[in-house]
């Protein structure tokens, strides 16, 4: 009977001690084994990590440099301006300044002719006839002058900029920079800018218009024909390509236009202003001929004008032109 008891005892502590350890039998497509299973919990995501990862810093984008506050940071003003303002920023009085704009190509000289006592050009045989079969030390070539254009490129479409004199200074073409320095008169009594320091600028916004750019600055009236499209100034609109002929005297003073009409012998129908043509500080001017445009009576001529501002049917209107004249043949 004890032996019984004891056995008895065993089992049950036995059962006991293995129960709830027993692995649980799923079958496959039992839905009675389904409901029996215990559900899976979803992973649990700590709210702070997923904040965290959420608010991490993204990689910057590299901010674009803006022209406009570099220029005013350097209180430069465009190429041309500094032809206007020349006599605040005369060399000679210890004046500086910086100025701004796109670099040019080199400018080109006429070589000077090297003559020995016979009248004969060094480096060509006595006698010989020099190019194009013409006479020896007619025509000595062209060579780079000491100087390169700075081009303005707020204004005038690429027909107004200034001689640099760069001073072995390595600044790439068409690079757009703000050169320090000032005014200085070369042997030739021609005006340049004697540059002491550069900063390289970030390229400005593109331009809307689409005429073409003389190769080099020039205040040379170039000669053309009239493009398709082209009106008569009397009936043009803002942002015309017209063409007009002077009915009066160049303007006494920059600035004051040009009087024009559709042919000589009308009304003059307009004041018109052609680039850079401003008048200087305090009316202190000291550009030379060059830098100025010269037109004549009775010739066409082309330009891109801006906008019209008309003042009333008995006062021509003002407008200013964007690119420079061209002559229509």
């Amino acid at each position: 009977m004890v032996t019984r008891i004891f056995l008895l005892a065993v089992f049950v502590a036995t059962a006991c001690q293995g129960k709830g350890n027993e692995p649980i039998a799923v079958a496959s497509g039992s839905s009675e084994s389904a409901r029996d299973a215990e559900p899976v919990a979803p992973p649990v995501v700590d709210a702070g990590v997923a904040a965290v990862a959420e608010d991490a810093p993204k990689p910057e984008e590299p901010e674009t440099p803006d022209p406009g506050k570099l220029i005013a940071d350097l209180g430069a003003i465009n190429a041309w301006q500094a032809v206007v303002d020349r006599a605040q920023l005369l060399g000679r009085r210890g004046q500086h300044g910086v100025t701004y704009g796109r670099i040019g190509p080199a400018i080109l000289v006429l070589a000077p002719a090297e003559a020995t006592d016979a009248g004969v050009p060094r480096g060509n045989p006595a006698g010989s006839a020099g190019r194009g079969g013409e006479a020896p030390g007619i025509d000595a070539g062209l060579v780079a002058s000491p100087y390169v254009w700075l081009v303005d490129d707020t204004e005038g479409n690429g027909s107004l900029g200034i001689r640099v004199a760069l001073a072995g200074r390595e600044v790439k073409e068409s690079e757009r920079v703000a050169l320090g320095g000032a005014w200085h008169l070369d042997d030739a009594r021609r005006w340049y800018w004697k540059v002491d320091s550069v900063q390289a600028l970030p390229p400005p916004p593109p331009s809307d218009l689409k005429d073409g750019k003389p190769a080099a600055p020039t205040h040379a009236v170039p000669n053309g024909d009239l493009v398709a499209g082209s009106r008569t100034i009397s009936v043009a609109r803002d942002g015309d390509l017209v063409y007009f002929q002077l009915v009066g005297p160049a303007p006494a003073n920059d600035g004051d236009g040009w009087a024009v009409a559709d042919e000589l012998g009308n009304p003059t129908f307009a004041l018109l202003t052609l680039p850079g043509e401003r008048a200087s500080y305090g009316s202190q001017d000291m550009r030379a001929a060059d830098e100025r445009w010269a037109l004549k009576r009775g010739q066409t001529y082309s330009v891109r004008i801006g906008k019209i501002r008309k003042r009333g049917l008995d006062k021509p209107a003002l407008i200013h032109a964007r690119t420079a004249p061209v002559r229509v043949m």
